[in-house]
């Protein structure tokens, strides 16, 4: 499943991106977005936007980087 078929308060498992471009990959991975890491949906698409917790900092998406973002629930 995509990041952005997350429920509110979900605890995930970040898989893999799903074709990201690669400057955008590696924003991403900046933030902490490496295989094996969790992360909890704090709200789920409202206004376009997603918010997760990952390694203790919130972390706004849109929704189209959001659906190429592969997780799966824990």
């Amino acid at each position: 499943m995509t990041l952005l078929n997350g429920k509110d308060n979900a605890v995930l498992r970040f898989l893999a991106f799903d074709n990201i471009p690669v400057d955008e990959r590696k924003r991403l991975i900046d933030l902490g977005f490496v295989p094996g890491e969790e992360l909890k949906v704090l709200r789920s698409v409202n206004s376009g936007f997603i918010t997760v917790l990952l390694k203790g900092g919130k972390i706004a998406l849109d929704s189209n980087s959001a659906n190429k973002i592969l997780v799966k629930e824990i």
